[in-house]
């Protein structure tokens, strides 16, 4: 099967995850899949959507199975490790490994700011607090202008009782996505503390 066929596939899917028709994305994937054959590499591709897929519509475990099955087909493949460990930590779940899978990562690409992102978030979750301060700071001092990474460097922070930073990075953060309505609370809570 050509594989632009395949993608062709995973794209509609992702289109579909993306506008929240997880029904529509999941048949997509599923006929993926069966065009994928012995395509690893493709088939690599299907699986790690496709745990972002059950993910998203919370089915964690159905998303960490999923993980694990795309790893037994390749266990180097950054983007599946970054995004397992990424989201075991925001579960609180095996976070010793998620560090483990967090720092064959970053060694591999030591400037990618979003594997440094997962990487700082995995350290905040196991309380690793100063280890995590210092890559949020090194991510946003490099220019990484992205929501995500204020909000964590905000919440990590907080956590170490910078309550006037913390709520400039949140304010930051706000700016660059409005959908992170949660931070307004973080940031009235934060200011009581002051």
């Amino acid at each position: 099967m050509p594989v632009h066929t395949i993608l062709a596939k995973v794209l509609y899917a992702t289109g579909a995850m993306e506008n929240k028709n997880y029904e529509t994305a999941n048949e997509e994937l599923k006929k993926a899949t069966i065009l994928a054959g012995n395509n690893q590499e493709m088939v690599m591709q299907v699986l790690s959507i496709k745990a972002d897929l059950y993910y998203r519509m919370k089915e964690y475990e159905k998303a960490f199975e999923t993980f694990e099955e795309a790893l037994k087909t390749n266990n180097d493949d950054l983007m599946t490790l970054n995004n397992y460990a990424y989201y075991l930590a925001e579960q609180d779940r095996r976070l010793k490994e998620a560090e483990t899978m967090a720092r064959k990562v970053i060694e591999t690409e030591e400037n990618n700011k979003t594997y440094l992102d997962t990487y700082g978030w995995v350290l905040y979750k196991r309380g690793k607090i100063r280890e995590a301060e210092e890559i949020f700071k090194a991510i946003i001092d490099s220019g990484g202008d992205d929501a995500e990474y204020y909000e964590h460097y905000g919440y990590i922070l907080m956590k170490r009782k910078k309550c006037e930073k913390a709520i400039i990075n949140w304010e930051k953060a706000l700016k660059l996505d409005i959908t992170k309505i949660q931070l307004i609370k973080e940031i009235e809570n934060c200011r009581k503390l002051r």
